[in-house]
C-alpha cells in the first residue's frame, strides 16, 4: 500500500511539472453566445452563424468550448433571451457560472449587398474586447463566410491573449497584498468545513478545504481543525460544497468545470458574515490533477474575497 502511495505522488509531482511546463500551450475555455441579427438579417440566420462557429472552433488550438448545452442551462437560469443580443452586465454573469474566461459573440448584418460577420471577444475578468470580421456577397456562402471568420477569431485570441485576460499574480505576491490590507487589525479564530464531490472521479483529499485552511493560515488566521473539540470555540465557522466535473476530453487534454460556494457564519449567534459562490474552468493533461487545481486557484479566488469581509478596511 506505501510502496503504491508513493508511486501515485511520484506520479503526481512528474504530472504536476509536465502541466506547468504546458500551460502557455493549453487552449482557453471559451464560450459562444449568441449573435445579434441587425438589419434584414432574419434570427434564424444569425442562430445558423453560432451552429457554423460553434462547428469550426470546436477543435481549436486557441480555444476549448463551453459545452452548448450548458450555455443554454445558464441563459434559462438567467432568464436570458438566446436569439438576441446580450448586455455587457450579462455577459459577465455568464462567464461566471460558465467559467469561461472568455466569450465571443457579435452580429450579423447586410449592407449594399454584402453580408458581414462581426464578432467580439471578451475577457470575462477584465472585460477587455478584441474584435473580428468577415464580409462577402449576398449569394456567398455562409458555411465559408463562418470559416473565415473562425480564423479571425483564433489569430486575435493568439495576439491579444495577453490583454484579453488577467495578469497572472504570483501566490506569494497575492498574499503580500492581502496580509498589507489587514496588518494590524484583530483577526478572528475561523474552522473550516467544506465538502468536497468529484464526479464521476474518488475523492483522496479535499482540495478546497485544504487550500482554504492554508491560505488562512499563511495570512494569519488561527485555523482549527473541525475534529478538534476546540473548533466549537472559533469564533467563525467557514462551511461551504466544492464540486468538480470533467467538461469535455479532447486529444489527451481535460476541461473540468469547479464551483465552490462558501458561507462565513458568527459562531456566538448564527450571523452570516459572508457568502460567496465562484466557478471555474481549467484545462490539463490529467483529470484528476485538473480538478485539484481548478478547486484550489477557485478556493483562492473565493479566499480572498471573503478575507475582505471578515475583515473590513476602516
Amino acid at each position: 500500500m506505501l510502496r503504491v502511495s508513493c508511486l501515485f505522488c511520484v506520479a503526481v509531482c512528474l504530472l504536476g511539472v509536465n502541466l506547468s511546463a504546458a500551460d502557455d500551450k493549453l487552449p482557453i475555455p471559451s464560450a459562444i453566445l449568441p449573435f445579434e441579427a441587425r438589419g434584414t438579417v432574419k434570427p434564424e440566420e444569425a442562430l445558423q452563424v453560432v451552429d457554423l462557429l460553434f462547428v469550426e472552433l470546436v477543435a481549436s488550438d486557441e480555444l476549448l468550448l463551453v459545452e452548448r448545452a450548458s450555455i443554454k442551462t445558464v441563459f434559462d437560469e438567467l432568464k436570458l433571451n438566446q436569439t438576441g443580443v446580450v448586455k455587457a452586465d450579462e455577459v459577465a454573469q455568464v462567464g461566471k457560472l460558465t467559467g469561461a474566461k472568455l466569450l465571443v459573440t457579435g452580429s450579423m448584418l447586410k449592407v449594399n449587398g454584402d453580408i458581414y460577420l462581426v464578432a467580439k471577444v471578451i475577457g470575462t475578468e477584465t472585460s477587455r474586447l478584441a474584435g473580428a470580421s468577415v464580409k462577402g456577397p449576398a449569394n456567398a456562402d455562409l458555411g465559408e463566410l463562418v470559416k473565415k471568420l473562425a480564423v479571425e477569431i483564433q489569430l486575435v485570441v493568439a495576439k491579444k491573449s495577453d490583454t484579453l485576460l488577467p495578469k497572472v499574480v504570483a501566490e506569494a505576491d497575492w498574499l503580500a497584498d492581502l496580509k498589507q490590507k489587514i496588518k494590524g487589525k484583530t483577526l478572528p479564530t475561523i474552522t473550516v468545513s467544506i465538502s468536497e464531490r468529484h464526479v464521476g472521479q474518488p475523492t483522496f483529499d479535499p482540495a478546497a478545504q485544504t487550500e482554504c485552511e492554508r491560505l488562512l493560515t499563511e495570512l494569519g488566521f488561527q485555523v482549527i481543525e473541525p475534529s478538534n473539540p476546540k473548533a466549537a470555540l472559533a469564533d467563525i465557522l467557514l462551511k461551504g460544497e466544492a464540486m468538480s466535473e470533467t467538461a469535455t476530453e479532447r486529444d489527451e487534454l481535460f476541461s473540468v468545470k469547479c464551483r465552490i460556494e462558501i458561507k462565513a457564519e458568527q459562531r456566538s449567534d448564527g450571523k452570516v458574515l459572508a457568502s460567496d459562490a465562484e466557478t471555474a474552468m481549467v484545462v490539463g493533461l490529467a483529470e484528476q490533477l485538473t480538478s485539484k487545481s481548478g478547486l484550489q486557484s477557485t478556493a483562492r479566488t473565493l479566499v480572498g474575497r471573503v478575507v475582505a469581509q471578515l475583515v473590513p478596511e476602516k
